[in-house]
């Protein structure tokens, strides 16, 4: 798939991340050719995701090798006088700052928004802290996972019934927030360069994903009413379901909208009878029994084969699809045809590939994007050719732990 890495170019971010959102939106901000520093000032690295590989190696942790990508490494004491100094040069020579530190961190270390506005006065500065910049629970520490729990998100992703909430594995905070802060960034962006001016913004995770949920909290709000969890039920399709088919773990999902869908789903049954059982004939019938339904469907399709019984029930249009696990995705010719994987035949995890983005520009040269750099790796770089020191500076400022 093509990808664009000079769309951004002549852009200079700072970014002070960590995890998951934070980084992956720089990562985004970087494949597409702005010029991503990431500071870090312990010789561990500040990013825990750093940690989370085997060994002591953190420049081999698979996670933050994923969200990392194409961004150069600079390592700075910021607790050092002179580590403060040299990121409000850098502030002063860039567009931007990202970060999703908890609230008042660089504040505390004497890089809070007014330092940096001294040294920058059209810097943008965006953040992206779990529950945002203010407010009596902005201190607390957040994760893809308690996001979900604090939006309503595992709450309403449940089966009926339940005696406590189930939710999802997925990060969707996450998601929403590396996708959300690369957007917001282009608009400040575009501000700064038409009239010069910055922009101090604060995107919180917790309220990016609880938007996503608007018409449950309208519902709460309007109606007095606290929405339950559905599972897989509709209000207009029966059967609307995940079934088992043979194999390990194999599932398909059916959709039936309409009574003549259901008529062609039990020709692919070989029960056209079924089709005038009396309980199923309508779709309020249908709905009405479903439970007596959801039998019939998880008796038939456990003698199936998922991808064919999907492929011959999608022929006669009714919605139905497999349900892909991690290597159906990795081997799907619609994703293979895009060219949606970046292969790294060599890194210090050994040869693995990962999605390059999902964005696709037909009028821009592909290009790989570059491999996580190892820590530091660019330090003696970014003080010679951005902010023009000298090695006999970069030696003394070695010596004295100003540069990890």
């Amino acid at each position: 798939m093509p990808t664009p890495n000079r769309i951004l170019e002549g852009v200079r971010i700072v970014s002070f991340t960590t995890g998951y959102a934070g980084p992956y939106a720089a990562r985004l901000l970087a494949q597409y050719g702005a010029e991503v520093i990431k500071v870090e000032s312990h010789p561990g690295g500040l990013d825990t995701f750093r940690h989370y590989g085997q060994g002591n190696n953190v420049n081999a942790a698979p996670r933050f090798i994923e969200c990392n990508l194409a961004i150069r490494s600079m390592t700075v004491n910021i607790k050092h006088d002179d580590g403060k100094r040299i990121i409000k040069e850098l502030a002063a020579k860039s567009n931007a700052v990202l970060v999703n530190f908890r609230p008042q961190v660089l504040g505390r270390l004497g890089l809070g928004d007014d330092e940096l506005r001294k040294a920058n006065p059209s810097i943008i500065i965006l953040k992206l802290p779990g529950l945002g910049e203010t407010g009596p629970k902005n201190w607390y520490g957040t994760w893809g996972f308690n996001l979900n729990a604090f939006s309503g998100m595992t709450y309403l992703w449940n089966h009926p019934g339940q005696d406590r909430p189930v939710g999802s594995q997925g990060v969707y905070p996450d998601h929403l927030g590396f996708i959300s802060g690369p957007t917001i960034m282009m608009a400040a962006l575009l501000r700064q360069r038409l009239t010069g001016k910055g922009s101090i913004i604060d995107v919180s995770q917790g309220e990016v994903t609880a938007y996503t949920l608007g018409v449950s909290y309208l519902e709460s709000a309007i109606n007095g009413v606290d929405p339950e969890p559905r599972g897989n039920q509709s209000l207009t399709a029966a059967p609307h379901g995940c079934y088992r088919c043979q194999g390990d773990e194999r599932w398909c999902v059916v959709s039936v909208t309409s009574d003549e869908e259901w008529r062609r789903l039990c020709g692919v049954m070989g029960n056209e009878a079924l089709a005038h059982d009396p309980r199923f004939a309508t779709c309020i019938e249908r709905r009405r029994n479903s439970q007596e339904l959801d039998a019939v469907m998880s008796e038939w399709l456990a003698t199936q084969t998922v991808e064919d019984v999907a492929h011959r029930l999608q022929a006669l249009g009714v919605a139905a699809g497999v349900v892909q696990n991690g290597t159906d995705l990795c081997q799907d010719p619609q994703l293979r045809h895009r060219d949606y994987f970046q292969n790294y035949d060599a890194s210090p995890i050994g040869p693995f590939e990962v999605p390059r983005g999902g964005i696709l520009f037909k009028d821009q040269p592909e290009e790989d994007i570059p491999l996580t750099p190892d820590l530091g790796a660019h330090t003696e770089q970014i003080m010679r050719d951005v902010l023009g020191y000298d090695d006999d500076a970069i030696a003394k400022w070695k010596g004295e732990g100003v540069l990890v």
